[in-house]
């Protein structure tokens, strides 16, 4: 479970970063997350995909992702008015004023968080007609001078409604998400399985396979190997036998044995540095939004004969 949870959503938060086009994603999704722990587990897999940084600030504290968030609307609400809300911020956290300005009133609470001045960092905007708004609260801060003062949209976000904004030229610097991307919400769940392949019986590695209708498995040990063009660009991956020769790269490394870990484990910064490195080889079509292609794989000549001489064996142990 640990490995289909955090794939998926490092899977969604890879999209939702290629929908911003460069622009930053947070991730805003603790309180939406399955649980305190899946609420960790979702920072670190959205950082992973791309994302630049967490609101979990337990999250950010043990695994070094950089801490971002904004005031909540109750901050604002406890106060008897905006104004005050908004200067006592500032007065706390003076270099790092970011406010929330939908809570009464999306435009009002811009002209008030342009009255803080040039030390205003940035805006968010969580409710409403996200392009609308954006555009007029823009009007608003650079009316006053506050050109430098970027616009943060949260609400509901997801990748389709980012990539609408942006391609609408919503004028918004970054976007912060939460529960469509931890939890997935479009796909949430990954059919990955863990099944026997082989045993071992008097010393001798003896292969397996089940033939369950419709869930049928491969036997042995297997290696994944990725073909890539002279630009290095991934061309399509091939399931086959460990150490069969059917050119590309081998990509799984063994991480633990007889129990032990025997790998240097990297830190979160460099998983995200190859996931980003790995997305950056995939072509544009296997990237797409809507519509995309699918990648190649395959299974080796050398899998497929392989299990059909498993296959005849236990059926004629087990089935005759």
């Amino acid at each position: 479970s640990a490995i289909n949870f955090q794939t998926s959503i490092a899977t969604k938060a890879s999209r939702v970063v290629y929908s911003a086009k460069g622009r930053e994603v947070i991730d805003f999704g603790t309180r939406r997350a399955h649980g305190p722990q899946a609420g960790v587990l979702a920072a670190r897999s959205s950082f992973i995909g791309g994302c630049k940084g967490t609101s979990n600030v337990f999250a950010a504290y043990k695994l070094g992702i950089p801490a971002v968030g904004t005031i909540a609307h109750s901050w604002v609400m406890v106060f008897e008015n905006e104004q005050d809300s908004f200067r006592k911020f500032h007065e706390i956290f003076p270099d790092n004023t970011i406010l929330l300005i939908d809570t009464y009133d999306t435009l009002v609470g811009a002209r008030h968080a342009a009255l803080i001045g040039k030390k205003l960092k940035s805006v968010r905007i969580d409710s409403g007609d996200l392009l609308k708004l954006s555009r007029e609260v823009r009007k608003i801060l650079d009316a006053e001078g506050l050109h430098h003062v970027k616009i943060v949209a949260s609400g509901d976000l997801n990748e389709e409604r980012i990539d609408d904004l942006l391609q609408n030229g919503a004028p918004i610097d970054s976007f912060g998400v939460g529960t469509e991307m931890v939890t997935s919400k479009d796909t949430p769940a990954l059919g990955g399985i863990y099944k026997l392949v082989e045993r071992e019986h008097n010393g001798k590695t003896i292969p397996m396979m089940k033939f369950s209708e419709d869930k049928l498995t491969y036997p042995c040990r297997k290696q994944v190997y990725r073909a890539a063009d002279k630009n290095g660009n991934f061309m399509g991956d091939v399931i086959g036998l460990e150490g069969e020769n059917v050119g590309g790269t081998p990509l799984l490394i063994p991480v633990m044995k007889e129990g032990k870990i025997c790998y240097d484990l990297p830190t979160i910064h460099e998983i995200q540095r190859t996931a980003s490195d790995s997305l950056a080889r995939l072509s544009g079509p296997f990237k797409r939004l809507k519509d995309a292609k699918t990648y190649p794989v395959m299974k080796s000549k050398g899998l497929e004969a392989k299990r059909q001489e498993v296959e005849k064996l236990l059926r004629n142990i087990n089935i005759m």
